[in-house]
C-alpha cells in the first residue's frame, strides 16, 4: 500500500456513519497477532510464537446529540461491529473490526468545545482489512445489481517469457498457472522447484515464476483465491418490506453468480451490521460486486459492504 493521507477517510460503528462527528482515529493499525514468549535458559536470544490475533481502536467523537451521541451514548454491552474506509470508491482499503465498545468519556476544552474519547476492543475475531465493494454509502431504491470491481487489479496473463526469464505476479492475489505442451524440465515459483513440466501451479501475489524448458509450452493465468473470505455490513438506513444483500463473483466482469453463503440475512429494519465466514477453503473470484433483491419491494437502503479475501489457507474465523 503507498502512503496516503487521512483526508477523505470513513468511519461507521454499529450502523452509524460517524465520519462527520469523528475528530482522529488512533491505534487503528493495531491489529495483529500476540506473541507467545518461549524462551527457554538454552537461548541466546528471545524465541517467540504467534499467539491469539487481536485489534483495538480507538478514536476521538464530537459531541452531536443528533449524531454519534445516539448510538455511542448508551455504551451497548453486546457486540459492535467498526468499519474504517481509506476513501470512498469501490475498491478502497477497509478495516473491520468486531468489537466492545469501551467508554464514552467526555472532555470540555477551555474553548468551550466538547470532544468524546471513545475505543474498541476486538472480540471473537481480529481486525481485518478488506477492500469496499460499494462506494462507501451505497442507496438503493430498487433491486439493483452493483458494478464490479476488480480485485485482480487489471493483471493479464503474460506471453510465455523465454527459458529461464522470471515472470513476476503483480496482481495483489494469487494466479492460478495452467501449463499445457511444450517440452520442459523444470518449474520454479520464487527460486523454489515446484515441478517439472505441464500441470496447475499457484503463483502467490508479487512471486516470480520461471520454466526451463526446450520446446515453449502455452498457460493461462485465472486469479481467483481459495481460502475463503469474511464479508461486513453496515445498514445505516431501511424503508420497505424487506431486502437481501449478496456479493457476487465472476470471472469475467461479465457473469456474476452469488457467492455460496454470502448473502446476508435479510434486512427489515435499520441502522444494523451483519458478518459472514466463507469456509476457508471456499473459492472467491476475480471480480466482485454487491446485488440487491427483494420479495416485497422497498424504497430506500442504504448501506456499505466491504470484503476481506483470505490469501493462505488455514485461516480460520
Amino acid at each position: 500500500m503507498a502512503k496516503q493521507t487521512g483526508l477523505g477517510s470513513r468511519f461507521a460503528v454499529g450502523g452509524y456513519d460517524l465520519s462527520g462527528d469523528t475528530q482522529s482515529l488512533g491505534k487503528i493499525a493495531t491489529g495483529g497477532n500476540k506473541t507467545i514468549d518461549l524462551t527457554d535458559i538454552t537461548e541466546s536470544a528471545f524465541e517467540r510464537a504467534l499467539g491469539e490475533f487481536d485489534g483495538q481502536w480507538s478514536w476521538t467523537s464530537f459531541f452531536n446529540k443528533t449524531g454519534a451521541h445516539v448510538p455511542l451514548s448508551t455504551l451497548p454491552r453486546t457486540d459492535v461491529q467498526m468499519m474504517f474506509a481509506a476513501g470512498t470508491a469501490i475498491g478502497t482499503d477497509a478495516a473491520c473490526m468486531v468489537a466492545k465498545q469501551i467508554g464514552y468519556d467526555p472532555t470540555r476544552g477551555t474553548d468551550g468545545s466538547l470532544t468524546i474519547a471513545v475505543a474498541g476492543q476486538s472480540n471473537g475475531f481480529g481486525y481485518e482489512w478488506g477492500k469496499l465493494v460499494t462506494p462507501w454509502l451505497r442507496t438503493d431504491t430498487a433491486a439493483t445489481n452493483g458494478t464490479g470491481f476488480d480485485s485482480g487489479a487489471g493483471v493479464a496473463a503474460p506471453s510465455v517469457p523465454a527459458s529461464l526469464t522470471p515472470v513476476t505476479n503483480t496482481s495483489p492475489m494469487p494466479v492460478t498457472v495452467v501449463i499445457t505442451g511444450g517440452t520442459m524440465t523444470n518449474v520454479s515459483i520464487g527460486g523454489v522447484t515446484v515441478g517439472s513440466g505441464a500441470g496447475t501451479y499457484t503463483l502467490p501475489a508479487g512471486a516470480a515464476i520461471t520454466l526451463t524448458y526446450t520446446v515453449a509450452p502455452t498457460w493461462t493465468w485465472t486469479v481467483s483465491t481459495a481460502f475463503g473470505a469474511q464479508m461486513y455490513l453496515q445498514v445505516m438506513a431501511f424503508t420497505g418490506t424487506d431486502a437481501t444483500v449478496t456479493v457476487q463473483d465472476s470471472a469475467d466482469n461479465s457473469t456474476f453468480t452469488n457467492i455460496a453463503s454470502g448473502s446476508f440475512a435479510q434486512i427489515t429494519t435499520g441502522p444494523q451490521t451483519q458478518r459472514i465466514a466463507l469456509s476457508n477453503t471456499a473459492t472467491v473470484r476475480r471480480y466482485l460486486r454487491v446485488a440487491t433483491t427483494t420479495s416485497g419491494g422497498f424504497s430506500n437502503l442504504k448501506f456499505v459492504v466491504a470484503v476481506n479475501r483470505n490469501s493462505v489457507a488455514g485461516v480460520a474465523f
